[in-house]
């Protein structure tokens, strides 16, 4: 995965958090983190990512087989390729947002679904 792909997915993750009703304290950390991870970005990143979060959609999104997660079109074997070498920025060609393979996020350790734990009584 592309090291700025795993900064939006952070940015998008805390953005979302700190306007989902977390605790004040964790809403704190969150600002912070997204704000840290805003300085790490180019502005023209900041920006696309940015207008997507306007319109109220996802700006980056996992490639689930070869289907983008956001507009759910098939991506050519060449785009797929270069995605899954992780070596440049991807977007979707048809609608835009940035991806990822979504393999690649489970193998970096992110869990994009939580996992329930049952604890005895």
């Amino acid at each position: 995965m592309h090291a700025i792909t795993a900064k939006l997915i952070a940015l998008e993750r805390a953005e979302a958090c700190v306007t989902s009703g977390w605790p004040k304290d964790a809403q704190w950390r969150l600002r912070e983190q997204a704000k840290l991870l805003r300085g790490d970005l180019p502005p023209h990143i900041l920006s696309v990512f940015d207008r997507f979060k306007t319109e109220s959609k996802g700006a980056v999104v996992g490639v689930f087989g070869s289907r983008c997660d956001g507009c759910h079109m098939g991506l050519s074997k060449t785009a797929l390729a270069r995605l899954k070498q992780g070596n440049e920025l991807s977007r979707c060609g048809r609608c835009g947002r940035f991806i990822y393979a979504f393999e690649s996020l489970v193998s970096h350790g992110h869990h994009p679904v939580a996992k329930r734990t049952k604890y005895a009584a």
